[in-house]
């Protein structure tokens, strides 16, 4: 069996290490393109690069194709690496996309002329959302026609893509998972905390993710705040990752007069990851839902939960799910209840670690990436056997 991976330039580890444990059972290969958001070092997988160069070679090659793809196309760059793919994805059993993309777009397009079977995961849990953007929408129609296995990540996803009307026996849900060797529990690493300049004895609360409104980070200055002016003193917020929304935080904290309650610790290489977390007491992750998105999973919470921390998030679109009863979920935007929910933490070691010890248990059920490798493998057998 051939399986053939294609993530635009989203190619990254966290992504694919549900993979990587089928590599002895399965020919896969990754297809990177030239101007990829991450570092692909780390993944133990095959891996095609492709490059600008190459692609304008093969497109001048099929002149007339590429004008009609490229120049006559409703919309700008809507094709990742179209000759590229058909060139390298012939013979390939199945291919495997995620969401609408120039890479979906593309394998929807090559599908029937290459013969492969298209799966496509799927992370969207507002319905018909792509209306609000006519190229994606485009995209989007076409794309879901020629799907053969859709994958959503949540039992949420699925009932979106159920109301937008796609049958019942073209999903299954197998849930992201993390390496829960690489993120398990273990002592705070000193040089670790060394570096970011907090104090052993000092209570740790972590942020990972985006610096942008929707994930509300600003409610992590508000908390810090309401804090201080209840007695807390020793306490750090640690915020891992980059955003526009940096900026405006650095200013709440100014006026806030909480400098001392903050750590930037920036970009984090996964690979640093697993003790990131290690050095936190408790993990949040305070995102709140607008018109065309809400939470859609929160890898970084089962990520959290694998290295036996307890939660505070919220009530936003599949964080109920994802987080059961590891943690203590508050309304969106409602910093009153999340200082509240923090301080119980504080005050309360034994809740600290029930949760903790909750959370890694449900993640070795449900988030295990060996374990939800396999269930994929399985799903690829019976796509092959309905092939015969």
């Amino acid at each position: 069996m051939k399986l053939g991976i294609v993530l635009d330039n989203k190619v990254n580890k966290w992504a694919l290490q549900r993979f990587e444990p089928l590599k002895e059972h399965i020919d896969i290969k990754v297809f990177v393109g030239e101007r990829n958001d991450y570092d692909v070092s780390y993944i133990d997988l095959n891996k095609k690069f492709l490059t600008h160069s190459e692609e304008i070679l093969l497109a001048l090659k099929g002149i007339k194709t590429a004008y009609k793809r490229v120049l006559r196309a409703p919309y700008k760059k809507l094709d990742f690496y179209y000759f590229s793919l058909k060139k390298y994805l012939s013979g390939m059993d199945i291919i495997y996309s995620c969401d609408i993309t120039r890479s979906a777009y593309t394998l929807a397009s090559l599908k029937d002329s290459l013969n492969f079977k298209f799966l496509l995961s799927w992370w969207e849990n507002i319905p018909f959302r792509a209306v609000f953007d006519d190229r994606t929408n485009f995209q989007k129609k076409y794309v879901m026609s020629k799907v053969d296995m859709f994958l959503p990540f949540t039992e949420m996803a699925k009932r979106v893509l159920e109301i937008e009307g796609v049958e019942k026996n073209k999903i299954a849900v197998i849930y992201p998972g993390v390496d829960t060797e690489r993120f398990k529990p273990g002592d705070k690493p000193k040089t670790l905390m060394s570096k970011y300049n907090i104090d052993e004895d000092c209570f740790v609360i972590l942020y990972v993710g985006k610096l942008v409104s929707w994930k509300g980070v600003h409610n992590l200055i508000y908390l810090a705040k309401i804090l201080t002016n209840k007695g807390f003193k020793n306490f750090v917020i640690a915020v891992a990752g980059r955003g526009a929304q940096k900026e405006n935080m650095i200013k709440l904290i100014k006026e806030s007069k909480t400098e001392e309650n903050f750590r930037f610790l920036d970009f984090i290489s996964y690979e640093e990851m697993p003790d990131v977390y290690r050095i936190s007491d408790l993990f949040i992750l305070p995102s709140y839902p607008i018109m065309t998105w809400q939470e859609q999973f929160g890898m970084v919470l089962i990520e959290a939960m694998a290295t036996g921390k307890p939660i505070i998030s919220t009530m936003s679109g599949a964080i109920p799910e994802v987080v059961g009863n590891a943690g203590i979920l508050i309304p969106p935007g409602d910093f009153f209840a999340l200082t509240n929910a923090v301080v119980d933490l504080i005050e309360n070691s034994n809740l600290r670690d029930t949760l903790g010890k909750i959370g890694r248990e449900r993640v070795e059920k449900l988030f295990n990436a060996s374990q939800n490798a396999y269930k994929f493998f399985n799903l690829l057998h019976e796509i092959m056997e309905r092939r015969k």
